[in-house]
């Protein structure tokens, strides 16, 4: 188990004062069995009323308006947190986890996809050991490439171009584990080093979730902080927001990770 501190930082800039700026936010670190977190802390800029709650599935969701905002909204959380990597008890059961084995907009797979499933031998098929098969093919035929890839690209749009990022990876995982009808959810946290956020694929066996992360062929294990967990990447949105008003925005997200093991 490790220790970590945490921050995330949002700075959204706009080039004239806009108003009515309702945002929703999911970038606080999700208490588990095995992710405990000893203290959190956050501030919004402006802000005037917010509201703490959960969403469906389980991640802490916090939401507000600002009725002004004359040229930044900056949001910033620092948190202390252990992580253990090791699979997650669940008390919902099969039944009642249907809607992580039932494809969305962003995981339907489509004929290639499911030819690509087919086309990958797995000699135990439980859902975790499928999952590592499917995983490894995935990484030797898609490319991680910035930028290739916009939010709302589904898996099948990826997967035909060979390439995209964590978010891409991670949609053509469920997609294809979904098109066998394994129970499996998408991820969104952070790993060290990438000052950005990360997500990857936890799929449901005998009670437990496991995590795997396509992006880099691996086990979720103690330096991955979950934030957010659903059907797929519209469900586990760090920060969305609105406003009225003709200005152009730009941007910043920042994630640091420093180990307080050391």
């Amino acid at each position: 188990m490790k220790r970590w501190k945490l921050t995330y930082e949002l700075t959204d800039r706009f080039d004239a004062p806009v108003t009515d700026h309702f945002y929703s936010l999911r970038c606080f670190p999700r208490t588990g069995y095995y992710q405990q977190v000893f203290r959190c802390a956050y501030s919004v800029t402006p802000c005037f009323a917010d509201s703490r709650s959960r969403d469906s599935f389980g991640n802490e969701l916090l939401t507000g308006c600002c009725p002004v905002v004359e040229n930044s909204f900056h949001v910033y959380v620092e948190a202390e947190v252990s992580a253990a990597g090791l699979p997650e008890p669940e008390l919902r059961t099969y039944v009642q986890l249907g809607m992580y084995r039932y494809a969305t907009a962003y995981t339907q797979a489509g004929p290639e996809l499911e030819a690509f499933a087919l086309a990958v031998p797995a000699p135990v098929r439980t859902p975790w050991r499928r999952t590592a098969v499917l995983m490894d093919a995935l990484y030797h035929t898609f490319s991680y490439k910035s930028g290739s890839t916009a939010f709302h690209t589904t898996a099948q749009e990826a997967f035909a171009q060979r390439r995209g990022v964590c978010q891409d990876y991670a949609h053509i995982l469920l997609a294809l584990l979904r098109s066998e009808r394994i129970t499996a959810r998408y991820a969104a946290g952070a790993v060290p080093g990438e000052g950005a956020s990360h997500a990857w694929v936890e799929v449901w066996q005998d009670g437990h979730w496991k995590g795997f992360d396509p992006t880099n062929n691996c086990e979720v294990d103690e330096n991955y902080i979950l934030f957010a967990a659903g059907r797929d990447a519209h469900d586990c949105c760090l920060n969305t927001g609105i406003f009225r008003g003709d200005a152009g925005q730009k941007q910043s997200v920042l994630f640091e990770m420093i180990c307080m093991d050391n």
